[in-house]
């Protein structure tokens, strides 16, 4: 039993001494309806409970009780959060009826959210058991499921709470459903209402899409329906913008399918088989690493969707075209300092969604460097170990994620003109940099310096690896510069080098 099933049964036996009755609704019985069919054995995760009295006054009792925290959201509501302190840290959602049951199921989204099942039905039932005889379903949300659509409930509902507009595209991302031709056209006329939207909801609801296994299909459904040019007309900018010889596709396409490649870098089962990205030099260490939390509770493989799909936002601005030339006869197209253009307009954008400023500075970090690995060295050679170790420590806090922005970069550039020869020469040079970069700096570059790398571990208390490697890096570039002379200036330069990297590190 899954620890939101353990939670509820206690709340349950709370409610019951009271004879207060309850009903499981919206997304946990849609879940496990999906469940039952196609995931066995797998249970609800978090769940909204529908009470017909309030337990607001009760909270203390509550908490004690479900040995759980019990949290007052909207008093007036009546809506209180339950979450279990265990590791697994769930949640139950309990609210009190506005008006009866029929009333509240009819005002929520969609009718796929807008079944229930009483509580005890609910818990008496084996999760993998056929629940669908006790399911309260006036809107038709079976029928739905089956047919897998996301339907409005009833006229009215989405412009209701604009927001709804773009969680219908979410749920069909999520669910692999496709959005019911009346609700496309209520969401295609309203799209607008998105620009007066709560910012920080729309970002959840972005964000949930990002996460997805497939993103791409909801960032097309999006433009679809007239949503892009709404909430990210940074990239519809790049619709007809042409590119060079070597890339296949325009801007705003070439940045979609270095999306698809992202997410199938991100996912190990689609990795491993991908004939692609097979034979990436990946060990599990980089999954660990991609599922790491860096702002807004995202991980860093979200965010690598994200920038992929961002990288040449500002290319549309800064394209121009040389005059032509007897070997270029429709002249030679630039886009000179896309990536500091394109680094700047993914802060606007991302404080447009009122992002944290850890989300924001990573992926305009990103994008500003997204070509450094390419660029480290002529035709693909192997790079200098200054070469690596300087990117590495600019770059040190998205390092490892901006090698794999690289290479999705350079994938969904050729298209279907890939040259596989071309193409393992070059991921030769990304897997050459990620596994010298990742390696602590070699004894011959580092000797002669006013301090070593046991003296920077054991005044500053670091453990022996990359970090001490890019330290003397930068030290040695001050030493050879003339910044730094003694070593009174040399630890000064490395405290402030460890002081400005606390906040940003970030590598497997």
């Amino acid at each position: 039993m899954s620890s939101s099933q353990d939670l509820l049964t206690r709340a349950a036996d709370f409610m019951s001494a009271r004879s207060i009755t309850g009903y499981v609704v919206g997304g946990a019985v849609r879940d496990r309806l999906l469940s039952r069919r196609e995931h066995p054995g797998a249970g609800p995760g978090d769940i909204d409970l529908l009470l017909i009295s309030p337990v607001v006054d009760l909270v203390d009792e509550l908490a004690e009780e479900t040995d759980a925290s019990a949290v007052v959201i909207d008093e007036e509501r009546g809506f209180v959060r339950l979450i279990d302190d265990s590791e697994e840290r769930k949640w139950l959602d309990l609210a009190v009826f506005n008006g009866d049951l029929e009333s509240d199921l009819a005002r929520r989204d969609f009718a796929i959210n807008s079944m229930a099942v009483p509580l005890d039905e609910w818990l008496v039932r084996d999760p993998d058991a056929n629940i669908e005889d006790a399911i309260i379903d006036p809107h038709g949300g079976m029928g739905d499921l089956h047919q897998r659509v996301v339907r409005e409930t009833r006229p009215g509902n989405l412009l209701d709470d604009p927001v709804r507009i773009f969680r219908a595209i979410r749920f069909a991302t999520q669910l692999e459903f496709e959005i019911e031709a009346d609700t496309a056209v209520i969401i295609r006329d309203n799209g607008d209402l998105l620009g007066g939207a709560s910012p920080e909801r729309v970002m959840d609801e972005f964000f949930a899409m990002m996460g997805s296994h497939r993103p791409e299909y909801g960032i097309r459904e999006m433009d679809r329906l007239g949503l892009l040019d709404v909430l990210i007309p940074e990239l519809t900018l790049g619709r007809d913008c042409d590119q060079p010889g070597e890339h296949y596709y325009s801007v705003m396409e070439h940045q979609l399918h270095a999306l698809g490649f992202a997410t199938r870098l991100v996912d190990p089962e689609i990795r491993s088989s991908d004939p692609l990205l097979k034979d990436l030099p990946w060990g599990p260490q980089f999954d660990d690493y991609l599922l790491e939390i860096v702002g807004n509770g995202q991980t860093r493989g979200t965010l690598l969707k994200i920038v992929a799909m961002l990288h040449d936002i500002g290319k549309p601005d800064t394209k121009s075209v040389d005059p032509p030339t007897s070997d270029r006869p429709n002249g030679r197209i630039r886009f000179l300092t896309h990536d500091e253009l394109g680094s700047r307009m993914v802060s606007d954008l991302l404080t447009r969604f009122c992002c944290s400023r850890q989300t924001i500075t990573h992926a305009s970090l990103m994008i500003e460097k997204h070509m450094r690995p390419g660029q480290m060295s002529a035709n693909h050679a192997s790079p200098s170990d200054r070469a690596i170790f300087r990117f590495f420590r600019d770059v040190s806090p998205v390092a490892v994620d901006t090698v794999l922005l690289n290479l999705c970069d350079y994938l969904s550039a050729r298209g279907p003109r890939l040259n596989d020869s071309e193409f393992q020469r070059f991921l030769g040079l990304l897997s050459d940099i990620l596994s010298r970069g990742l390696k602590p700096e070699p004894e011959r570059y580092t000797k002669d310096l006013l301090v070593d790398g046991y003296q920077v571990q054991e005044r500053y208390g670091l453990q022996p690896g990359p970090e001490i490697g890019r330290l003397l890096g930068a030290l040695r570039d001050a030493e050879s510069s003339g910044v730094v002379q003694t070593k009174a200036e040399a630890y000064e330069l490395l405290a402030r080098l460890l002081g400005r990297a606390a906040s940003r590190r970030g590598r497997p």
